[in-house]
């Protein structure tokens, strides 16, 4: 790959992470790891927002978030997640 293709590329997930962001961005990592596993983002808390540790993300835990973005399936699953960690905090309570 050259130089100015992954440069590139590198800008397109740039901008793709913005929109990440601004739509997920309060989002913790939890809810991520419900959906994605436990290894999803695993240098963070469980309780910090995807806001403060996207630009630092490792390259895996991008990648399905990027992933999922292009498909047009990533706000559907953080809702289904969201949901799902709503209704277990109301049954345990």
């Amino acid at each position: 790959m050259r130089k100015k293709d992954s440069s590139h590329a590198c800008l397109r997930q740039a901008f793709k992470g913005r929109d990440i962001e601004q739509k997920h961005g309060d989002v913790p990592i939890r809810i991520f790891r419900m959906i994605y596993g436990s290894g999803f983002a695993p240098a963070f808390s469980a309780s910090h927002g995807l806001r403060h540790t996207l630009a630092i993300l490792d390259r895996p835990s991008l990648d399905k978030l990027l992933a999922d973005e292009k498909c047009g399936v990533l706000d559907a699953k953080v809702a289904l997640a969201v949901a799902q960690e709503t209704q277990r905090e109301l049954l345990t309570h």
